[in-house]
């Protein structure tokens, strides 16, 4: 079925518009990701074989056409989203702003069936405020649409630029289609968003356990600890299971965006046979001989029912075994593990305390008795909780999550009998 908007109902002057102008292009687009980030998110593009070109505030700048646009949301995990980068212009006041916006062809890039929202972020430059600064791109696009005989209809309020965007998932009908407009020394670069909700959000965990930890950051903190799903992986406080699930999907090397939509899929230049390829190549990519052995541990049975229903979204179930324990009882050999990877992301409070304290010093002495020839991957809210009677990580990371800095130690465990 040809979705809304498709080829089939598109006139064909509009259609050779499309391919000439859109489809047939080298394009830019950013790879929106925190700093700490950057490093995962352009290995990621070099390995799909983009061609990076610059590092930005916004994250990793590249080029390609429009289907390594598709690839990118398809196979990033550790990215936010992925907009696409519209040629700059000059846009020394208001009038040249709107002058040059009426110009971009927006009736080529723009879905028909979405709500247009406009962000503005204005810094040097003779147009001093952000607000005049969206107004002046919205009357180009209406202006630009309504010569063309199409609507314009704009969101009643889109979330500022430094708000979470996408906190809960919306259903496809609520997304909005994003339109970042950035002026700097009177230079002017609108963006369009290509993902909706942010990469983050896979579309498995429905439900977790409070203060989840991102799947773009689970995703990064395996990839540094150099996990590739070929020895046994403990999750051992897993809360909703999100270690535990993008630990067995990147061991499969299944794709972080395959079971979910993008907006991409909803605009004019939209190509379902390449989308369909990709998807299927997706598919073809998946190691399913790989015997894996994974372990979510958890002393709440509540948590670990939420972790098993995710898994279950995730058509990961099979991959993963759930046990209900305390880290701190559990031995890797009961269970015919070892020389693996364990990864803790603990329950510290926003207020650090002196039971947060205590329970790290529990979580270090037992990884150094019962551990022992293992790798670990440690979060923690300060670095000194990260060491304590000789258990000292190899290297630290610290990195922003949730509004709060934390701290990722990475450590090797000496086998027991060696000092």
């Amino acid at each position: 079925m040809t979705p809304a908007g498709g080829p089939s109902s598109r006139p064909k002057a509009l259609e050779r518009r499309i391919r000439a102008h859109i489809r047939s292009q080298v394009h830019r687009f950013a790879a929106t990701t925190p700093k700490e980030l950057i490093g995962s998110c352009r290995r990621e593009l070099k390995t799909m074989g983009a061609q990076v070109v610059e590092i930005s505030e916004a994250g990793v700048e590249f080029e390609g056409k429009l289907e390594l646009c598709y690839r990118a949301n398809l196979w990033l995990r550790t990215a936010g989203r992925v907009l696409c980068r519209l040629p700059g212009f000059r846009a020394g006041s208001r009038e040249e702003l709107f002058a040059r916006a009426c110009k971009i062809p927006w009736e080529l890039w723009l879905p028909r069936d979405l709500a247009l929202g406009v962000q503005a972020y204005v810094v040097r430059s003779r147009l001093r405020h952000t607000q005049r600064a969206a107004q002046a791109v919205r009357d180009a696009i209406r202006r630009r649409l309504e010569a063309m005989g199409l609507e314009a209809r704009f969101a009643q309020e889109a979330p500022s630029a430094d708000s979470p965007l996408d906190s809960a998932k919306p259903a496809a009908k609520e997304w909005v289609q994003r339109i970042f407009v950035r002026i700097e020394d009177n230079r002017c670069v609108i963006s369009l968003d290509t993902t909706g909700p942010h990469l983050h959000q896979r579309g498995y965990r429905i439900r977790h356990t409070g203060a989840p930890l991102r799947e773009t950051l689970a995703a990064a903190i395996l990839q540094r600890a150099g996990w590739d799903g070929r020895r046994p992986l403990v999750d051992g406080m897993c809360g909703s299971g999100t270690l535990a699930i993008e630990a067995a999907w990147m061991g499969r090397g299944v794709a972080p965006g395959r079971n979910r939509g993008f907006l991409f899929e909803r605009w004019p230049s939209f190509q379902q046979k390449t989308w369909n390829y990709l998807l299927k190549k997706a598919d073809e990519a998946v190691d399913r001989s790989l015997e894996m052995h994974i372990v979510g541990i958890d002393r709440h049975g509540e948590a670990l029912r939420t972790a098993a229903d995710n898994a279950r979204r995730a058509q990961a179930d099979g991959d993963i075994r759930w046990v209900k324990r305390p880290f701190e009882s559990f031995r890797p050999e009961d269970y015919g593990l070892s020389g693996g990877l364990v990864v803790l992301n603990p329950p510290y409070g926003v207020r650090l305390s002196g039971g947060d304290m205590e329970m790290y010093r529990r979580i270090l002495h037992h990884l150094a008795a019962c551990f022992g020839g293992w790798d670990a991957a440690v979060i923690a809210p300060v670095r000194e909780f990260l060491s304590e009677s000789g258990v000292r990580p190899d290297r630290v990371w610290k990195v922003r999550h949730g509004g709060l800095t934390v701290h990722v130690g990475f450590y090797r465990l000496a086998p027991h009998g060696r000092p």
